[in-house]
């Protein structure tokens, strides 16, 4: 059975900043359109699995196990990495994220490859180290690093700019 997780700066998302979350309550979504074409238009609340959150680390410094009422509505979102969306959330467990439990999501981790590109963005950016080291070890080598540069430019940094 999968274990559902959310990463947050304490109780507000890295995501949308304008709500913010009780622990161990419901929490209910005022926009939600789970008919939506595109993502962001989705609304609610989203969440992962343990195997797919080194992909969304950037999003904060601390994971929360989740659970979904079982009148809430759920969509569930193919991409790169698979994340769900809900109309109700209850969030429990905070831990603060270190090197060492981003280290535990990515030995644990099954995204696709390009996502170990971004995640070592993420990783990066967090401070995680170990973690950063780790990817770039054993995910980075001459024959791909064209395509890691070109994920990282194209999600958390311009590298031109940094020349400029």
């Amino acid at each position: 059975m999968n274990k559902y997780v959310k990463v947050m700066f304490d109780t507000t998302s890295g995501a949308k900043s304008d709500f913010e979350y009780k622990v161990n309550e419901v929490n209910i979504s005022s926009n939600w359109n789970p008919t939506a074409e595109k993502g962001r238009d989705f609304g609610g609340f989203n969440y992962a699995t343990e195997d797919c959150i080194l992909r969304w680390l950037h999003r904060g410094d601390t994971i929360y196990d989740v659970e979904v009422p079982k009148d809430a509505e759920v969509v569930k979102l193919d991409g790169a990495t698979i994340v769900y969306r809900t109309n109700k959330i209850i969030i429990r467990n905070p831990r603060k994220v270190d090197d060492e439990l981003a280290l535990y999501f990515y030995k644990i981790s099954k995204i696709p490859e390009k996502s170990y590109y971004k995640a070592l963005g993420a990783v990066s950016l967090m401070n995680y180290i170990k973690t950063a080291y780790t990817i770039l070890k054993e995910k980075v080598n001459k024959n791909n690093i064209d395509d890691v540069l070109e994920e990282l430019n194209m999600k958390y940094i311009n590298l031109e700019e940094l020349g400029k």
